[in-house]
């Protein structure tokens, strides 16, 4: 038996129980890595539910590490799995694909736009260098596209006509 400052006898247990509540709650906010032994915020630590304070012993930084030693060492055999890997789940990768895209259709579709406007000169340059390469391919495909697409062409030229008759008549 403990006593306290009032000299009341304090039974161990709750002096335990209360050293206990003060440790966790001191190494909720901190805890130390067990590979490199520095202190660091709890955050710094991924998430696993099987430890008691529900945190992996290893910073997410020294993970990091150890994975790219992994995977420079084991490098060839980890690309190999990988084909595999495609390979073998071509067909339910391209159902969770084709799934991914429709339900993220906007997204995808800010994205695409965000970088094709960061990326335009280059986009502009590799086109143009590509049609000088290939000018001749490029006039037959754009001949071939307009043979098959004339009424097309005129349904369009006919719905421009009359917009800008309209406009010509205002003015």
């Amino acid at each position: 038996m403990i006593k306290d400052k009032e000299g009341t006898p304090t039974p161990k247990w709750v002096t335990d129980y209360y050293e206990d509540f003060r440790l966790k709650e001191r190494t909720k906010c901190f805890k130390t890595c067990s590979k490199c032994g520095e202190t660091k915020l709890i955050f710094k630590f991924s998430v696993d539910k099987r430890n008691l304070d529900g945190r992996i012993s290893v910073c997410k930084a020294c993970r990091s590490l150890e994975y790219l030693k992994y995977y420079y060492n084991n490098r060839d055999k980890i690309l190999i799995q990988v084909r595999e890997y495609h390979k073998n789940n071509k067909r339910d990768r391209s159902i969770y694909f084709k799934d991914y895209r429709e339900k993220h259709k906007e997204y995808l579709k800010e994205l695409a736009s965000k970088w094709y406007l960061e990326n335009k000169e280059t986009i502009k340059k590799r086109n143009l260098k590509y049609y000088q390469a290939n000018e001749e391919v490029c006039k037959q495909r754009r001949k071939l596209w307009i043979e098959k697409n004339r009424e097309r062409i005129k349904k369009y030229n006919r719905q421009y006509k009359r917009k800008h008759k309209v406009l010509k008549a205002v003015i």
